[in-house]
């Protein structure tokens, strides 16, 4: 009796978190343009420990201001690649749209590859981000195919909060 009550308290935390399945609610949230292009420049690491790397996105079919998109981090080990609601980025009505990546690992991570996603599905650019022993990193761009990036990502509303104001997957998004 206490394992199915466990079993159905599990279930219903894990629909409140994912919420619905498929594409229909991404669609509600994650509103794709059909064509867009993308670049990320080049990483640097500030006093704090956090990994700074400028991208732009931009669209290349006309504007429609309820488009958006995403960077998604992707760790080399079992970890699955989240996109998160919070960090939907709209494009700019003309031009690029520029922001920072900002990742802020809870612990040293020699490697990790960051992606601009125009849907849950489709990478328009991708990074990868190499740590030397010495702390200096380097961001080398990679196909949008590359393994380090290929695997599935899944969208969530909101971050889970590992620890207070803490999300191990988590990359945000500042103006540049």
């Amino acid at each position: 009796m206490i394992r199915k009550m466990l079993a159905l308290i599990a279930a219903a935390t894990a629909a409140v978190l994912v919420g619905p399945a498929g594409p229909a609610r991404a669609a509600t949230i994650w509103v794709p343009a059909s064509c867009a292009t993308g670049a990320f420049g080049t990483v640097t690491v500030d006093e704090l420990g956090h990994y700074l790397t400028p991208a732009h996105m931009s669209l290349c079919e006309p504007y429609q201001s309820r488009f958006n998109y995403e960077i998604v981090l992707f760790l080399p080990d079992t970890t699955v690649p989240f996109a998160f609601g919070t960090n939907l980025r709209p494009y700019e009505a003309s031009g690029p749209s520029d922001v920072i990546a900002d990742f802020l690992p809870k612990s040293p991570t020699p490697l990790f590859g960051l992606c601009l996603m125009r849907d849950i599905d489709t990478r328009v650019a991708c990074v990868r981000i190499d740590t030397a022993a010495d702390g200096i990193a380097t961001s080398t761009p990679i196909a949008v195919d590359d393994s380090l990036v290929a695997s599935p990502v899944t969208f969530l509303r909101k971050p889970p909060v590992i620890l207070y104001q803490y999300c191990g997957t988590c990359v945000t998004m500042q103006p540049s």
